[in-house]
């Protein structure tokens, strides 16, 4: 009876590892799809910007989207 409950817990420790893999995995795709939003939003104001100095910045913050989005890719790819 003590190698059943043994094997029981053992498979709802590894089963619940893998529901935390997918519900991170689930999450970081879902602010990567935010984040492409809000990318593509910036492109459009930056395209329509006349302004130097706004245009620089739009182009810094859609930069550090664009680093934000490369990271999740490789965290998402790591797990």
């Amino acid at each position: 009876m003590n190698k059943i409950k043994l094997m029981t817990r053992l498979e709802a420790f590894f089963n619940s590892d893998e529901k935390e893999k997918k519900k991170k995995t689930e999450e970081i795709k879902g602010v990567i799809k935010k984040l492409k939003v809000k990318q593509n939003k910036i492109r459009k104001m930056l395209e329509a910007c006349r302004d130097e100095e706004m245009k620089k910045a739009l182009q810094l913050e859609a930069d550090i989207i664009k680093a934000q989005i490369d990271k999740g890719d490789t965290v998402l790819k790591n797990l």
